[in-house]
């Protein structure tokens, strides 16, 4: 996903569009591989803006994931916004140098940044339903499809003495 911005440098205000529909490889998390069901689109709005170029951007794309209560596979839509602004390396202070997005050639990649984006935007735990009531933790059937027969109730070892103390025993 590289995007040219030489016209962009030379006019204050001037805009220019970018689409891109890329498959992108399988986001690594820990020990959790996610692959993109669909290829990710791209829609960039690149503004010239004083020094700096301001990316204004709409991610749209599934990934396949497993839901962390019920296991089960099942689609994520991925779509979200974002805003980035671009330094021209010429342009950027020695303090911008390690904080902001600075690029040196008119033509560059954002490939790297889009997943940085996609990463900051998917959930702590992905479920497949608000609802879903996960596997039984004892005989490891599915809520969702069955009900078990196990007790939910377990006491502590360590406070089962405190259950006998309001019965008088």
């Amino acid at each position: 996903m590289k995007i040219n911005v030489a016209s962009l440098r030379k006019n204050e205000g001037s805009s220019a569009r970018f689409e891109f529909g890329e498959a992108l490889p399988p986001i690594q998390i820990g020990d959790g591989e996610y692959s993109f069901q669909s290829p990710v689109k791209v829609t960039l709005n690149v503004t010239k803006s004083g020094k700096s170029l301001l990316v204004k951007g709409k991610v749209l794309s599934e990934l396949n994931v497993h839901c962390s209560r019920c296991l089960k596979e099942f689609t994520y839509p991925l779509s979200f916004d974002f805003e980035d602004e671009w330094l021209p390396v010429e342009a950027a202070t020695q303090d911008e140098e390690g904080t902001a997005l600075i690029f040196d050639k008119d033509e560059f990649s954002i490939e790297e940044r889009i997943v940085e984006h996609i990463l900051l935007h998917l959930p702590m735990k992905f479920l497949c339903s608000e609802d879903c009531r996960g596997l039984c933790p004892k005989c490891g059937v599915d809520r969702n499809l069955n009900t078990c027969v196990c007790s939910d109730e377990t006491i502590d070892p360590r406070l089962e003495i405190l259950s006998k103390w309001n019965k008088g025993v």
